[in-house]
């Protein structure tokens, strides 16, 4: 299906550009003269023009090139003379509908253990509510005169994120070019005029949102929208109030993007365009802004929300709105800020922004031996098509692809289903940030790729739950000082409302253990690091949960922590976090359901101690999204992951508690450790998904959720038996569908077992079906038949940072898992999980030499070994001294 339709998609490109007379002929050259490093930039020789009277397909926005801050972002579809420029904001979510809170369920859990204990099926009446929907914002039209085109390329430019178009007709060479900006929070756009002096002519408009993909699929029926434009034409805006439904905390909510408008040397005007057929609009008119003759135009565009607009009669009334103000205000302070003798320099505020996101982005570097980097994005992709070895140079491109992505989602949150863009209504899974697989492959690269914004961002994302996790536990099981992530959150509530025993996200224990592990990974690569207060969370409402006590922090310990403007990772976050965790394992355990000697659950009444050989059985247990072959329900006992996640809590806990008081008791912890579980392997030698005789495996499926203890933890390292155990079940589990997560997945754990052919075989799975769109952004599907997803894109980097460089306690080891495509290369910039930088690796299997340059951060011996070579070396080292190894095989 992915060799199919690429062809159609060459084709229909083809078709397109009939009239446009477009040459790519020198197309290296043309490239080469716009950028300093062409290898941290890529490029299309097509574009998809998005529709302005009619819906679009999701194809046509998902090839647009991105930009993004964390917070604010950008879609450019590229087409010379009807370009959209679709801003995004990580925020916005479309209200469903549904109640917003996680139902009492704790007089059910009785009943459901012992459904499990008797091996009874469970079922209810509950819906499936879903999350909010992650949706887009305003889209922006530039239109200008068509000409004959005779040389065309869009580009990003992953060191500055900028994303623009390039093109020559008769009237010379014209540039378009935007960036999401760091510093400023907005996004900042350039027109030129042509290399011939040609003026700016053009009208700037906002899109209908009928044409956005999947209209009157979603909640966007129910909304009103408004486009405004000022008397002097300063100001485009496009203002949505969000859809009144009663159980809505947005109902009277609001969404605007507002762009200031700067045409320097000619001139703007308001202007009357063509009425809106689209019932959810009441705007008087459909205004635009007409410039003529400019020598520069420059746009400064920012979208935000407003939970107190009023009611939607009053919106529908009103002509003047308190977020558009808002924003206005915004965008002329960065006009103001970055203007001399009234002239805008965006060369100032690109300046400004690169200052921060070059420096993250150019930490790390990654090179293989082809480097053909004069070839076009689609191009490169079709080379991959149906081929059994990775292409080095869509690898390599796909790495800082990938970087560059997962940077532009850093800083304010983590990245979602699709990172932070949507051109579409309703996208796939809502887009929202799902917790038991996509979110957890997409950070596997949070510490060893160097970028500190990621951390921050993540670190942020996971307080704003913080509050909804208490509660989860609280309804959802009765427990108390505890807390229980959800399968999904939209970024605002992190209530578990999916309740139907079907999916039995309520049962989701693993949860909090998992997505609280790559914050401890922070402080094996960094050390003690500060997470800043800022309003992306509320510090009062953290009070309890951030408490090491059932007692909840004064008002006094917050003013403490404001006054301070950050909070320490260690002490003050994963500390109390990771004690409301190890609280939820310490109740689900009782024992009266235990676990005997032969893997047997049983239950007794009354029980107050467990018998010699007797462990706690865990149930309810969930292992995503999966279910015993011979029991209907996915609510079982034992599962894998929630042994090796409680395990991994206990045991990050305790660390933390010994390394802040040496002579901490964490006595009751290392019991409750003793008493878990043992993992059961079954008939073939494989290790069971649930650790319980009275459950068949069942292995057609596109999770791995069992093999938590290979990876996100390290168990398997000093452990061959349980190494062997999970190498035959991944052998043993075959993906039902082409989920990308699925592979992704199955390359993480290759890479972690040290299995360079598993690596390989998912990346080449990945790579040769169709997976990536022109912009070097992926799909849910390798075949690409689902949604836009990022899940491949960035949890591509996580794969080959394991793959290259494996570290933990006081080992490093180079290419333990390097996929035989990567016949020679280096990467340099990546962190270890003990305090170390690889200024450099390099290596080359053709002489049978491996060179490697370590910085340590402090004072330490570590063993440095070679996957490839039986030498091991032991090194001390001085902090921030540089070393050199080398090996030889």
């Amino acid at each position: 299906m992915g060799v199919v339709r690429m062809i159609l998609s060459l084709i229909l490109t083809t078709f397109q550009f009939i009239g446009s007379f477009i040459v790519p002929g020198d197309s290296f050259d043309y490239i080469s003269n716009s950028f300093t490093n062409t290898n941290k930039a890529c490029y299309s020789e097509r574009y998809y023009k998005l529709s302005q009277t009619k819906e679009n397909n999701t194809d046509t926005w998902r090839n647009g090139m991105i930009s993004g801050n964390g917070l604010q972002g950008v879609i450019t579809s590229g087409a010379p003379y009807s370009d959209s420029l679709i801003y995004q904001n990580i925020h916005f979510i479309m209200p469903n509908e549904k109640v917003r809170y996680c139902p009492d369920t704790s007089d059910e859990l009785e009943t459901v253990k012992q459904s499990i204990a008797e091996s009874k099926d469970i079922v209810d009446n509950a819906s499936y509510d879903d999350v909010y929907s992650f949706h887009p914002g305003g889209a922006l039209r530039l239109t200008g005169k068509w000409q004959p085109t005779v040389k065309y390329y869009r580009y990003t430019n992953y060191e500055t994120a900028e994303v623009g178009v390039k093109y020559t007709n008769f009237s010379g060479t014209w540039e378009r070019v935007s960036f999401t900006s760091q510093t400023d929070n907005a996004t900042i756009t350039k027109i030129s005029k042509s290399t011939k002096g040609k003026k700016i002519n053009l009208t700037l408009s906002f899109d209908d949102i009928s044409t956005f993909a999947n209209f009157e699929n979603g909640s966007e029926i129910d909304l009103k929208y408004k486009k405004l434009v000022s008397e002097s034409a300063d100001t485009i805006s496009f203002i949505a109030h969000y859809p009144e439904y009663k159980e809505s905390e947005l109902k009277n909510g609001a969404y605007a993007t507002v762009v200031y408008v700067i045409a320097q040397g000619g001139t703007k005007e308001k202007v009357a365009l063509e009425d809106v057929p689209d019932t959810q609009y009441c705007g008087k008119e459909n205004p635009g802004i007409k410039i003529t003759d400019a020598d520069n135009v420059y746009l400064i565009a920012i979208s935000d929300r407003d939970y107190e607009a009023g009611t939607i009669k009053e919106f529908e009334e009103k002509t003047e709105f308190r977020l558009i103000e808002k924003l206005t205000k915004k965008a002329i302070e960065i006009k103001n800020k970055y203007s001399e003798d009234d002239i805008f320099s965006y060369e100032n505020a690109i300046k400004e922004h690169s200052k921060i996101f070059a420096s993250e982005y150019n930490k790390v570097t990654f090179s293989l031996a082809e480097n053909d980097s004069g070839v076009s994005n689609e191009k490169l992709i079709f080379k991959q098509m149906g081929k059994n070895k990775i292409n080095n140079d869509l690898a390599e491109r796909a790495y800082y692809s990938g970087r560059y992505a997962y940077l532009c989602c850093s800083g304010y949150s983590t990245s979602r289903l699709g990172g932070m863009w949507t051109g579409e209504w309703a996208p796939g899974w809502g887009s929202k940030y799902t917790m038991d697989a996509n979110v957890n492959l997409q950070t596997s690269s949070l510490n060893t790729s160097n970028m500190t914004s990621s951390y921050i961002g993540y670190a942020t994302f996971l307080l704003r739950q913080m509050p909804d996790w208490e509660e989860n536990a609280k309804a959802t099981h009765g427990f108390t000082d505890a807390i229980q992530a959800p399968v999904n959150t939209d970024g605002d509530k992190a209530v578990i409302t999916e309740t139907c025993y079907p999916y039995p996200f309520r049962y989701w224990n693993a949860g909090a253990s998992w997505m609280l592990n790559p914050l401890y990974e922070t402080l094996l690569c960094y050390g003690d690091v500060n997470i800043p207060v800022t309003n992306e969370f509320d510090l009062n409402k953290l009070k309890s949960v951030l408490s090491v006590t059932e007692e909840d922090l004064t008002d006094e310990d917050i003013k403490a922590i404001r006054e301070k403007g950050a909070l320490d990772l260690r002490s003050e976050i994963l500390l109390p976090l990771l004690i409301k965790s190890a609280n939820y394992w310490d109740q689900i355990m009782t024992p009266e359901y235990y676990t005997d000697k032969n893997g047997e659950v049983h239950f007794e009444k009354g029980k107050t101690e467990l018998l010699e050989n007797e462990t706690y059985a865990i149930l309810p247990s969930y292992s995503p999204e999966n279910n015993p072959e011979n029991y209907p329900s996915p609510s079982v006992a034992n599962a894998a992951i929630d042994i090796s996640a409680c395990k991994s809590n206990l045991l990050m806990l305790i660390e933390i508690q010994k390394s802040i008081d040496e002579n901490a008791d964490t006595s009751y912890w290392d019991e409750l450790l003793s008493k878990l579980p043992p993992y059961l392997y079954d008939e073939t030698g494989a290790l069971k998904e649930w650790a319980a005789n009275e459950f068949a495996e069942n292995n057609l499926h596109r999770h791995l959720s069992h093999l938590y203890c290979a990876w996100p933890m390290f168990e398997t390292q000093d452990d061959d038996a349980l190494k062997k155990a999970c190498d035959q079940a991944i052998l043993n589990r075959a993906s039902e569908n082409q989920a990308s997560h699925a592979l992704v997945h199955r390359a993480l754990i290759g890479a972690r077992l040290k299995d360079s052919v598993a690596v390989e075989d998912s990346l080449v799975n990945l790579m040769n079906h169709g997976i990536y769109y022109d912009s070097m952004m992926t799909n849910h599907d390798y075949d690409r038949n689902s949604c836009y997803c990022t899940d491949f894109t960035i949890g591509y980097l996580g794969i080959i940072n394991e793959s290259l460089i494996y570290s933990y306690s006081d080992k490093i080891e180079f290419l333990p898992a390097t996929p035989k495509s990567f016949e020679n290369g280096e990467i340099c910039g990546i962190r270890t999980r003990n305090r170390c930088v690889i200024d450099s690796l390099r290596w080359d299997f053709k002489n049978s030499v491996i060179i490697a340059t370590i910085t340590s951060e402090i004072n330490q011996t570590l063993t440095i070994s070679c996957g490839i070579s039986d030498d091991v070396k032991e090194i001390t080292f001085e902090a921030d001294t540089p070393r050199t190894v080398e090996f030889t095989f």
